[in-house]
């Protein structure tokens, strides 16, 4: 297959157009130049040849790794859900934020097709958009009885039904689902205290929620440093979070209902002036439309086309980490090890970390690993049954929304 890849082509053009290359720069020790914030600012004028040449990296060499990944690792994604009860049969099902469903997919489709041809191993795999399944899919998991109704191993996003009594004391309590591996956390993990300490869930990584400010929309009102800060009066409609159809997004409920109760959770409602898809607010930003603080995904304020009208407000007390959870049946632990070792590992990892979602591992470099991050805690999670919580927290919010 013709690559056409020669010296002269940008960084960002190779990824661009050969995704699954990303691992031969991060392997050869540029991967500082494939993160999504290099591939922003800098790889999109840097040319392959003076990158190689900075570094003493032998051109035609390393060309020839890139043509031979691209080769024998073709871009393929893993496929969608095709139906609820289609789950059973799977070996893995991913539920993931938006940011990170396509360079999950992408990486562990190479992966399983890599795992394929080296050991024979064939794993059924389905990966969707959480928002896609939000509603539908985890009310589904709620009718469930038995875990032959589930997928071998669950990954999913943000604080969901897997979170839930019913789902904990019916497959966690007895064993038939639990964690995989104690991975090693690193600051920011740590200080937060996001690993789970009774070992029954795995987290991959968080998606970390931002504010943004338009500051065309200030109106003299100083930025907000902290999550308790926009519940000030001054931003009385003027804040835009997830949310739309009658749903708002509980990764940012929540954590207002535990710090200051149904109060916080009022004082948020007057503030919201609409819910939004994390696209869609970039897209109002970019258009200059009402709303003064987005509540957003960090991944998704990086794509905001003029930077130079927000304020990217990493609050002191941290981002908001949602989480994204791996859960594995005990009994299937040993027969998916090398996929489970793949899942849990610094590769799929620096990946994750390089899209923007901090992940727990001390040892992976990129830039949202060095920064705060603010965390439910498991005592609460354990304490309170989430989806009896949000049902409690949606009747004070909802009808003070818009």
């Amino acid at each position: 297959m013709p690559t056409n890849i020669h010296a002269d082509l940008k960084i960002y053009e190779i990824i661009q157009r050969f995704p699954q290359t990303q691992w031969v720069f991060v392997t050869n020790g540029l991967g500082a130049l494939v993160t999504d914030d290099a591939m922003r600012v800098l790889a999109p004028f840097l040319t392959l040849g003076t990158a190689l040449k900075s570094r003493f990296i032998n051109i035609e060499a390393f060309i020839d790794m890139l043509e031979d990944t691209i080769t024998r690792n073709p871009v393929i994604d893993t496929p969608g859900l095709v139906s609820m009860e289609a789950q059973k049969d799977l070996s893995l099902l991913g539920l993931m934020p938006c940011g990170l469903k396509m360079p999950f997919s992408r990486a562990f489709s190479q992966f399983l097709n890599e795992l394929q041809a080296k050991e024979g191993l064939c794993i059924q795999a389905a990966v969707e958009g959480n928002v896609n399944q939000e509603l539908s899919y985890y009310s589904y998991v709620d009718t469930i009885e038995s875990k032959d109704e589930l997928p071998d191993i669950i990954v999913s996003a943000d604080f969901n039904v897997f979170l839930g009594h019913r789902f904990y004391n019916r497959f966690v309590v007895p064993g038939h689902f639990t964690a995989y591996s104690a991975l090693p956390a690193g600051p920011n993990f740590s200080d937060a205290q996001i690993l789970d300490p009774e070992n029954e869930y795995t987290i991959l990584c968080v998606n970390p929620l931002v504010v943004v400010a338009n500051l065309d929309k200030l109106k003299n009102r100083d930025l907000p440093h902290t999550w308790d800060d926009i519940l000030a009066p001054e931003w009385k409609k003027s804040l835009i979070i997830r949310g739309g159809d009658g749903f708002y997004c509980h990764a940012v409920l929540l954590p207002t209902f535990k710090a200051s109760g149904n109060k916080g959770i009022e004082a948020l409602a007057a503030n919201v002036l609409e819910g939004l898809h994390p696209a869609q607010m970039v897209n109002r930003i970019d258009n200059n439309g009402p709303g003064a603080l987005y509540v957003m995904p960090a991944f998704f304020a990086d794509r905001i086309r003029h930077q130079e009208r927000i304020k990217v407000i990493w609050p002191d007390d941290g981002a908001l980490a949602s989480p994204v959870i791996l859960q594995v049946k005990s009994e299937k632990k040993e027969e998916l090890k090398p996929v489970l070792d793949y899942l849990v590992g610094s590769q799929l990892a620096q990946i994750l970390a390089g899209a923007g979602f901090p992940v727990p591992h001390a040892d992976v470099s990129a830039e949202v690993q060095t920064k705060p991050l603010k965390w439910l805690g498991w005592n609460f999670l354990r304490q309170n049954d989430l989806p009896a919580l949000n049902v409690e927290i949606d009747k004070v919010f909802m009808p003070l929304a818009p």
